[in-house]
Parts: structure tokens; sequence; C-alpha cells
């Protein structure tokens, strides 16, 4: 102890300090906290009774992986287990009767809300919690679903060192770490193996100087950001099942790549509603709403690497995708997208790996994914130009996708909005060369395409393990390869946002038909929707004017093909009679037919988000009314991208022409 002493007093000496000022203890570190992936319960069961203890800490935070900040956060901790963000899994069968301990070890009150059954027509309970308390909350739960439980510090005041959120109007819920899934199974059906939960959640903070430049940390999937986010691993014939939680006050239009999904439940956090077989929609993009749920199963049936993403662009690219192309340098036009996936995208990404069954075919299907073999030879070619002309919304590049008719390719500069209209026949190998006059390297997704790996269209990722496929070069082409399975509504689109391409006139829609019976085109029509001019000042273009020409039909039924791929808006789509909403019937969504018995008439009005398709049928009566629109309202993301302006509304005229 002497010799300690000494060293003590030595180090002192050295450092300048005083006896009285050398500190007793060491500050404690908050833990670091790991990413939970809800694999595992939290509790333990006897009989009917499920029972946990959760302290309420503070943990650093990794959300982009150990190069990345170090961020303070407050997080459920379930005592005994290692800290990780969300917090843990509670998961028990209906009937079973929950009993929580909670230790708020904070300096400040808490509000624990979620932490209930809920079955219909129940409240939100909440429990508050001061400062160093414990209580133990406890209910039975009798309603099956998947919900969440969170908490919000009281009084309203942000903490200095760990942002959370704490000043939501009422009705939103808790955004950030601290939150944690809360799963009740049907009695008697134990968890389907395998099923996973991902869990959206947003650090708040706009004001933290490390977060404020770069959108990856604000949205995370079950906290992490692309590419830190885990790579989900299956093979071909799996039957995937998930259940995903937006913990956000923020809708998110979730688009699975490749392959349709069929969603099961839906739910709003309050109540869960599990689908009857009869309502089960086909998609592969659905929009969950803010503080909303839902659970679908997937089957992979073809082997390679896929996404599945949040479709605005805000959610899952980097800060370059909402600056203006123009700000960026020559050198930054041409190395842009290189790596797209890995440095481009961020936010709500979950990568996908899907391995080949074993046998004798899974060296061609892999060969396939990664395009070592083009599989049947094209029946069909079609060549499609992407091209770029200076100062067109302003100091920003506009860019378009033209199909080339004939021999003589289009000028590099040629503009058209949308991007043409592109028509492919159901089960007819199509070979489409796109060739890149862009300024920067170019990737195009094939949207809702039943597709090869290959050609899916995300620089970087599309391709089977390391055999990848970069973007297309400056002045280069490649040759995508596909044979459509349905006839349908679709898109294609650039997959490169390093600045302002998809605003500014990089997409298109994708028409399957079938090649003996091609569409009549004066009773069916394509709409698409989106934006023109850069990310953050353009404006809704119905079918690439941003005052819409008006719409001619002939008496009778006609269907209307919707096409939404703006960048981060909302548009609410009616078909009215001066402001009366009108009626129609729903006849497809995202290129998949709709069941007969789901073909219902019902009032004419939807709205959708980025990445979605629908068809509906109207119907113009002999002696129309003159005073007939397509009514297109547009909602901003964020919603203060546009100050207090109200939301635009766009009015398209219908002339009814008299045969």
């Amino acid at each position: 102890m002497p010799i300690i002493n000494a060293l003590v007093f030595a180090v002192l000496a050295v450092t300048g300090l005083r006896v009285a000022d050398a500190p007793h203890h060491s500050p404690r570190v908050p833990p670091l906290a790991l990413f939970e992936d809800f694999r595992r319960a939290a509790g333990t069961r006897a009989a009917d009774t499920l029972r946990a203890s959760f302290s309420i800490q503070e943990v650093r935070w990794r959300p982009e992986g150990p190069t990345g900040a170090d961020l303070p956060a407050f997080a459920f901790v379930e005592d005994g287990k290692p800290a990780k963000v969300p917090g843990p899994l509670l998961r028990a069968p209906a009937g079973t009767l929950v009993q929580v301990a909670l230790h708020n070890t904070l300096g400040v009150t808490l509000v624990v809300f979620g932490l209930q059954d809920h079955a219909a027509g129940r409240g939100t309970d909440s429990v508050v919690l001061a400062a160093s308390a414990r209580t133990t909350v406890t209910f039975r739960v009798t309603a099956a679903g998947t919900y969440y439980y969170w908490a919000r510090v009281r009084p309203a005041v942000q903490h200095p060192t760990a942002p959370v959120p704490d000043d939501w109007p009422s009705g939103e819920k808790g955004e950030g770490p601290l939150v944690g899934a809360l799963v009740v199974d049907a009695a008697g059906s134990p968890p389907p193996r395998g099923e996973r939960i991902l869990l959206i959640s947003r650090w708040l903070d706009d004001d933290d100087p490390r977060v404020h430049h770069d959108p990856a940390f604000k949205m995370m999937v079950n906290g992490a950001s692309w590419p830190t986010t885990e790579r989900l691993r299956y093979t071909v014939g799996d039957t995937v099942r998930w259940r995903v939680i937006n913990a956000s006050a923020t809708q998110h239009p979730m688009h699975l790549h490749g392959f349709y999904f069929t969603l099961t439940a839906r739910g709003d956090g309050k109540l869960d509603t599990i689908l009857p077989a009869a309502q089960h929609r086909r998609l592969v993009t659905e929009s969950i709403g803010a503080n909303g749920t839902m659970s679908l199963t997937w089957v992979p049936e073809r082997p390679g690497n896929w996404l599945f993403h949040c479709h605005l662009v805000r959610h899952m690219a980097l800060v370059q995708a909402i600056e203006p192309r123009a700000a960026m340098s020559d050198n930054a036009h041409a190395t842009a997208s290189v790596h797209h996936a890995e440095e481009n995208m961020a936010g709500l990404v979950m990568g996908i790996h899907v391995a080949p069954r074993a046998g004798r075919s899974a060296a061609r299907s892999l060969a396939l994914a990664s395009g070592r073999d083009p599989g049947a030879p094209a029946v069909r070619a079609l060549r499609v130009v992407a091209t770029q002309r200076a100062n067109v919304f302003g100091s920003t590049s506009g860019h378009s996708f033209v199909w080339q008719q004939g021999s003589t390719a289009p000028a590099p500069d040629s503009m058209q909005f949308p991007g043409s209209t592109l028509v492919l026949h159901r089960g007819e190998p199509t070979a489409i060369t796109v060739v890149n006059r862009l300024a920067s390297p170019l990737a195009v997704h094939w949207h809702g395409m039943e597709i090869e790996s290959w050609f899916d269209g995300v620089g970087g990722w599309s391709g089977a393990g390391s055999s990848v496929r970069p973007p297309i070069a400056p002045g280069d082409s490649f040759i995508v390869r596909l044979t459509p399975a349905r006839v349908g509504t679709f898109i294609y689109h650039t997959h490169d946002e390093a600045g302002s391409e998809l605003s500014t006139g990089l997409y298109g829609a994708l028409i399957v038909e079938e090649a003996r019976a091609p569409r009549d085109t004066t009773r069916d029509h394509v709409i698409v929707m989106g934006l023109l001019g850069d990310a953050k000042t353009g404006a809704l273009a119905i079918n690439g004017r941003t005052t819409p020409a008006p719409l001619s039909l002939t008496p009778g039924t006609h269907r209307l093909r919707f096409v939404s791929i703006p960048v981060d808006e909302q548009i609410a789509v009616a078909f009215v009679r001066d402001s009366v909403v009108q009626t129609w019937r729903a006849l497809a969504n995202d290129g998949a037919e709709l069941p007969v018995a789901q073909q219902r008439t019902g009032a004419a009005r939807r709205t959708v988000s980025a990445g979605q398709t629908f068809d509906v049928e109207v119907t113009i009566p002999p002696n129309a009314p003159i005073d007939l629109a397509l009514r297109f309202t547009t909602y901003w993301y964020p919603t203060d991208a546009r100050g207090d302006q109200p939301p635009p509304v766009l009015r398209v005229p219908i002339v009814v022409r008299r045969p």
C-alpha cells in the first residue's frame, strides 16, 4: 500500500494536480449496446405467467457499427443481460399473465407506454416512473398480434447527452432507441420457426452535429443503419415470415426486390388485425403508417442478393440524394455511384442473401443469379437510352429514359418526361439494352419484376455472393434479360441517387401485356405520378407535366393504371365530380391482379407513396357531366419541407368524347 500511494503522488506531481483535485472514483462509462435481433424472448415463463425485469439505462450506441459515431442513448435493458438497442422482446401466447419489473436508473422522470393488453377498444395505458423509481406492471394478454412498448422523458425536456423522444403531439408514439417489441401469439400456437421481427426507429435530435448532415443515423432497423444492418439469409423455397414494426411517426413504403410478399396482418400499434386468407394481398411495396405494424410472408424463388427497404429516398440514401446534382463536383459526378449499395445507400435497408437449393440445379441457379448464364435467348430486343441535358431545371440537369425506335439513336440530350413507357409481353424472353449517356454511372431497377438478381439493378449489390454487377459506366451499356411472369403495371427507375436523378426524370412505366391480346389504349390509360425538378424544389408532374393535359375518355369502362414514383411524397388520388368523390372498381396492386372477391367497387380515392402502382376501372356514363376530373394532392415529407403552405392540388380534367 505505501508503494501504491507513492506512485499515486508521483503521478499527481507530474500532472500538476493536487491531492484535493484527484477524483475519488472514475466516472461510470455507459455500456456499449449491441443490436437487438429479437431472436430470443426476454424473461422466464412458468405455467401461464411470464416474468421479466428491465432497467432503463443510459447506454452508448453505434448505429453505423464499430467505426461509426459513439452516440449516447437511453434503452430498456434486461437485467443480467447485455445492453441492446432496441429494447428486449416480450413474447407470449394469448392468455398469458405478463409481469414486467421496471427500474428507472436515470435522473429524469419517464412515462412508459404499451405494456398492456391490446384488445379492441382498449386505450393506451401508461406508467409514470420517477427518477430511480421501481415498479411492476402486470397485465394479461388476450389479443394476438404485433405491438411495441416505449417511453418518453417527462417533463418535456431534452436530456443533455441522450436525445430521446420527449415532446411529440398527443397520440403519437415515441421514436429512438427507447422502444421494444411485444408479440402475442395465438393461444396454442408456438412462434413460427425462423420468423423475424424488424423494428423501425428514428434518431430524433436533428440538431445533433453528428447526425445533422447524415441521414444514415436518423433511420434504423433493429438499431442499425445500412450497411451495418443484419444480412438476412435464406434458401430458395423457404417460407419467410416477418413482423415489421414502425416505431416512428413517419410512414414508410417498404419495398421488396425481386419477389411478391403476402400481407397477412396490419396494425396501428394499438390493435393488430390478422387478415383472413380472402383478404390477403400480394404486393412488392406496402406503406406502413406512422406507429403501424404489418406481418408478411414470402418465398424466395431465385437465389442471389436482394433488398428490402423504405422507398423514400430520404430514408434509404445519403444526404447527397436530397441535394441538387449541380452542387456536386465534376469528380463526384463521375464516381458517385460506382459502389452505390455500400456507399450511397443508408438507413432503412436490409440486405438479403438467398442460396440455391442443393442439387443438380444449384450451379446453374448461381450462374443465372451472378450473370454467368444469361438464360433463355431473347425473342424480343429493346434499346433504352439514358439521356441528360444541362440546366433544364434552373441550374439542375434534366435526365430521361428514351425508348429507341428504329436504328437511329436518340440525341444524347433528348428529354422525355416521364421516361418512355416500355411495353413487354408475358412469357416472352426479352433483352433490354440500356445505354448510359449520362455524365455519371447509372443503375436501373426493374421495380416489381420477377427477375434474376444480376439484372435487378442495384449497383455493387445485385448478383450472387461477391459476384455483383457494377453500375453502367458513362458511355457504356448493359443488357438486361428478363421474361415477364405476369401481365400488369410496373415501374423502372434509377437506383442511383447521388443527386436528383429520380426527381429530374429517370423513371417510367413498364406495362406487361399478352402478346396476342395487346391493350386497347383508347380504354387503357397509364398515369405516371412523379416529381420534376431537383429533389428539394421539384413539383408533382402527371405524365411529365406540372400543368397536366386533360384526359380524353369515351363513354364506357376504362382501365386507369396509376404509377407512383415521387421522391419522398405521398399522393392522394381521387376521381371526382367537382369536389365529390365518385366510385371506381379496384383491379390490381403492384402489377398483381386482385382476386375477384377483392375487386370491389368503392369510393374512388387512394393515397399512395413512392414505389406503388394500382389499377382501377372507372365507368363514364353516356350522359357524363362535364366537371369530372382526377385530383392529385401532394403531401410533402418532411412535413415542413415546403413551409406552411397547404398541400398542392393538381386536377386533370376529364373530357368526355362522344362516340
